[in-house]
C-alpha cells in the first residue's frame, strides 16, 4: 500500500492511497466463489453454477460490494502507516478502481489536536468553605423522621401534613370529564415542600372520604419537567380515604431504627453531620476543579476541529437515544459549548499529564481501592475484579492532576 498524507490545515489532512491489484482481486475472486456456491439459477444445481458465467452477470456489483467493504479496512490501515489519529471517521472524497488495476483514494480527515499546555501556574479558583450547622443536621435529621413516618385511617376533613387517597378525573373548560383521563387511588401527602402545586393541595383542605371537588390549578412554574411547569389543569377529585401520618419521636429508640450501627440520637446526629461536610467537601473540589479547568482553557487557547465536536456530540446523542443517530439532528449552541469543554479539558489534562510525568504506582492504586472499598462497604478484591477498574485508576490520576495544580493555584476562600 502507497500512502501520502498531506497539511491542509492545522488539523486537516488529505490522504491519498493506493492498493495493490492483487489485493483487489483476491478479494473480488473469494466474494464470487463464495456468491457462486449459494446462487441458484435455471439449468443449474445450487453451487454449480460456472465461474464465468457468475462473473459475467454479477461480477460487477460483486466487485463494487468487495471495494465498499474493504474501503474502512484500508483507510484504517493507512492512517496507522501515516500514525494519524482520527477525530472523527475519515471522508473519501476521490474513489478511481477499474479490474486488474490498483485501486486508488483520497481521504480527508482531522486529526486529534495535540496540545502543549504553556501555562498552568497560578491558576485562580475559589476555595468554598462551610461548617456543617444544628440547624442543617435537624433539618436532615426531619427528613429521616418524615421517611419513619406511620400512617393510620382517620374520619375526619383532611389537613395539612395528613395522606390523601383520592380518584382523579380530568375535565374540560366546561367541566365535563375527559374520556381517558382518570386515575384512581391516587397518593398524595398534604403539605409538603415540593409539592408539584400547592395551589392542589390547599384547595382540598378539608375534604373528607367520600367527598368530590373540582379544582383548577397551576404548576409550580420552576417544575424539572417544563411540559408542566405553570401549565393549568381541571380535575375532578373524590376523597377515597384521609391519613393521619404519626411522626416518630426523635430518641435513642428512632437512632436504632435508622440503623443498628446507631445506639443513640447523639451517634446518628454525628453521622449526618459528617455526611453533610462530606456532601459539602465534595461541591467545594467541584467548584474548585471548574475554576481551575476554566483558567486552563484560558490561558491555553486553542480550536478544536469541528469534526471532533461533531462526532463526540454524535456519540452522546446516540448513548442518550439507544440508536442510531438521525442525521437531521442538530444541536444546540449549549450543547456545543459543552462539547468543547469536555474535549478541551481532556486534551489538557492528557497533555498535562505527558509533560508532568504524572502516574498512579500500583500500590497506591491498591491503597486507593482499599480506601474506596471500606467507604462502599464493599470487598476490595471483589472492587478489583469490577469492570469499572480502569475507570477507578483513571478517577485516581486526574485526582493525582488536580492536586497538581492545586498546588501552585491562587486561592480565594468563599465562606458559604
Amino acid at each position: 500500500m502507497k500512502t501520502k498524507v498531506t497539511e491542509k490545515g492545522r488539523w486537516e489532512r488529505e490522504l491519498e492511497v493506493e492498493v495493490p491489484a492483487e489485493r483487489i482481486e483476491t478479494a473480488v475472486a473469494k466474494a464470487v466463489k463464495s456468491y457462486q456456491r449459494q446462487l441458484e439459477i435455471p439449468g443449474f444445481r445450487k453451487g454449480k453454477v460456472p465461474l464465468t458465467l457468475v462473473e459475467r452477470r454479477y461480477g460487477e456489483a460483486i466487485r463494487q460490494s468487495v471495494v465498499s467493504e474493504l474501503l474502512p479496512e484500508l483507510v484504517g490501515e493507512a492512517t496507522q502507516t501515516e500514525k494519524l489519529v482520527p477525530a472523527a471517521p475519515p471522508r473519501v472524497t476521490k474513489l478511481e478502481h477499474q479490474p486488474g488495476q490498483p485501486l486508488s483514494f483520497t481521504a480527508t480527515l482531522d486529526v486529534w489536536p495535540e496540545v502543549q499546555v504553556e501555562s498552568y501556574e497560578q491558576l485562580k479558583a475559589a476555595r468554598l468553605v462551610h461548617t456543617v450547622t444544628d440547624e442543617e443536621i435537624d433539618r436532615r435529621l426531619k427528613e429521616l423522621q418524615e421517611r419513619h413516618a406511620t400512617e393510620e385511617k382517620v374520619d375526619r376533613p383532611l389537613e395539612k401534613g395528613d395522606v390523601l387517597i383520592a380518584d382523579l378525573q380530568r375535565l374540560d373548560e366546561g367541566g365535563l370529564p375527559i374520556v381517558g383521563e382518570r386515575y384512581e387511588e391516587r397518593y398524595f401527602i398534604i403539605g409538603g415542600e415540593n409539592a408539584p402545586s400547592p395551589q392542589f393541595e390547599e384547595a382540598l383542605i378539608g375534604i373528607s372520604a367520600g367527598e368530590e371537588r373540582q379544582v383548577r390549578f397551576s404548576y409550580r412554574e420552576d417544575m424539572p419537567d417544563q411540559d408542566l411547569a405553570g401549565k393549568q389543569e381541571h380535575f375532578g377529585v373524590q376523597a377515597r380515604q384521609v391519613h393521619q401520618r404519626i411522626l416518630p419521636p426523635l430518641d435513642d429508640e428512632f437512632a436504632k431504627a435508622v440503623g443498628e450501627s446507631f445506639q443513640h440520637l447523639a451517634e446518628l446526629r454525628q453521622h449526618l453531620g459528617q455526611q453533610l461536610q462530606r456532601q459539602w467537601d465534595y461541591l467545594a473540589r467541584q467548584r474548585l476543579r471548574g475554576d481551575l479547568v476554566n483558567d486552563l482553557i484560558r490561558k491555553n487557547s486553542f480550536d478544536l476541529p469541528e469534526s471532533l465536536v461533531d462526532n463526540y456530540l454524535d456519540s452522546l446523542h446516540r448513548r442518550e437515544q439507544g440508536q442510531h443517530r438521525d442525521h437531521d439532528h442538530e444541536h444546540s449552541e449549549e450543547q456545543r459549548n459543552y462539547a468543547v469543554r469536555r474535549l478541551k479539558t481532556f486534551l489538557l489534562v492528557e497533555a498535562l499529564r505527558k509533560q508532568t510525568g504524572i502516574a498512579v504506582g500500583d500500590e497506591e492504586f491498591d491503597t486507593f481501592i482499599e480506601q474506596r472499598a471500606a467507604e462502599r462497604n464493599l470487598d476490595p478484591e471483589a472492587l478489583k475484579r469490577s469492570p469499572r477498574l480502569d475507570d477507578l485508576r483513571q478517577e485516581l490520576l486526574e485526582d493525582k492532576i488536580f492536586d497538581f495544580l492545586a498546588q501552585r493555584a491562587e486561592f480565594e476562600e468563599q465562606v458559604v
